[in-house]
């Protein structure tokens, strides 16, 4: 009888050793896949209250940022008197280019390029100075298929713009210096990334 109680405790503990490991795999897995407990994104003081300028309600970007801003002690603000910072988008452009042509001249992909420029002015008179966000994806164009092609552009239009909707709230969320101005603040930079999108 001791014999065989004896036999079972290494049996026991193996179990509990594979647990724990299928455990940790488990969790592992659970974060590859993007289960991850959500924080607050604590932005800087000067962006409590944020109004956007140049830039209707109903754009995409715009609607994006509400939706990342939902996720912050900070607010998107409709009236600019209690905005104790501006976002103002000085160009927001969407250029459609040619990327792919078959050995019989028909385009087969076009790209759709789309670049923001903006800076921000603080409530207590700082102006940061204008930088540039831009992104690009190609999509596949059917001349036999004109409104499944359209359709796949109005999904890359969407796309573009939630891409630049979270690069801009990226940048937002960087501290602010105090005291910084104009002549040391970073020059303008552009991201551009290029994605091909097959329908």
């Amino acid at each position: 009888m001791f014999s065989q109680h004896f036999s079972l405790r290494p049996r026991i503990r193996l179990v509990s050793v594979w647990g724990a490991v299928l455990a940790v795999l488990a969790a592992i897995s659970l974060g590859g896949c993007g289960y991850h407990l959500r924080g607050v994104t604590m932005l800087d003081p000067v962006y409590q209250s944020v109004y956007v300028q140049g830039m209707s309600t109903s754009d995409p970007i715009y609607q994006q940022l509400q939706h990342l801003f939902l996720n912050t002690h900070s607010s998107l603000v409709t009236d600019p008197s209690q905005a104790t910072a501006t976002l103002v988008i000085d160009k927001n452009t969407v250029e459609q280019r040619v990327a792919v042509v078959t050995p019989q001249a028909s385009v087969q992909q076009y790209e759709l390029y789309q670049r923001i420029t903006y800076h921000v002015e603080l409530a207590d008179g700082r102006r940061f100075p204008e930088q540039t966000l831009g992104q690009a994806r190609n999509y596949n164009y059917d001349p036999t298929g004109v409104i499944a092609s359209t359709s796949n552009e109005a999904q890359i239009r969407q796309e573009l713009a939630e891409t630049l909707a979270r690069l801009l709230f990226y940048r937002l969320s960087a501290p602010v210096a105090p005291h910084m101005n104009d002549a040391n603040q970073t020059p303008d930079t552009t991201a551009r990334v290029r994605q091909r999108t097959d329908s």
